[in-house]
């Protein structure tokens, strides 16, 4: 390359270096570290302090069907809670306007009840304030 070998070892060593220091890095970024942008799991305690249940709800879908839920909803924080306890009657209102509009045949589809759940979270996410609806349970099911 260069006449100078000396030249040529030092310049050889300090490109080496390079090298190793960015796959270093790129090594650590992929493998090691634990970005940011990966949420935190929360503990059962956290998760039951941000939940605010409902409870049984029973009334008509579209059409002539019946459905009988027990829904309980989660919050980003024990603020959401708070203002979900606050606003019980319009949630209930809002769960109810969202299962007028299904129909029996949409809770039967194979993502009929993730559906629902998906258009639960965007309609009560519309009046929140203090947080948002991060996920909807609905457990003991039943479509009549």
């Amino acid at each position: 390359m260069f006449r100078n070998k000396a030249f040529n070892i030092v310049l050889l060593v300090i490109i080496s270096v390079i090298l190793v220091g960015v796959l270093g890095l790129v090594g650590y970024k992929m493998f090691g570290a634990k970005s940011a942008d990966e949420p935190k799991v929360p503990s059962a305690k956290e998760l039951l302090a941000s939940q605010f249940d409902i409870g049984k709800m029973t009334t008509n879908l579209a059409g002539n069907s019946l459905i009988q839920a027990t829904i309980s909803i989660q919050g980003d924080s024990s603020k959401m809670k708070t203002e979900l306890e606050e606003r019980k009657v319009q949630v209930r209102d809002i769960i109810n306007a969202v299962l007028h509009k299904t129909t029996q045949a949409d809770l039967e589809k194979a993502e009929g009840i993730e559906l629902l759940k998906v258009n639960l979270i965007g309609e009560l996410n519309k009046v929140m304030l203090e947080g948002k609806v991060t996920n909807v349970y609905i457990s003991d099911i039943v479509v009549q």
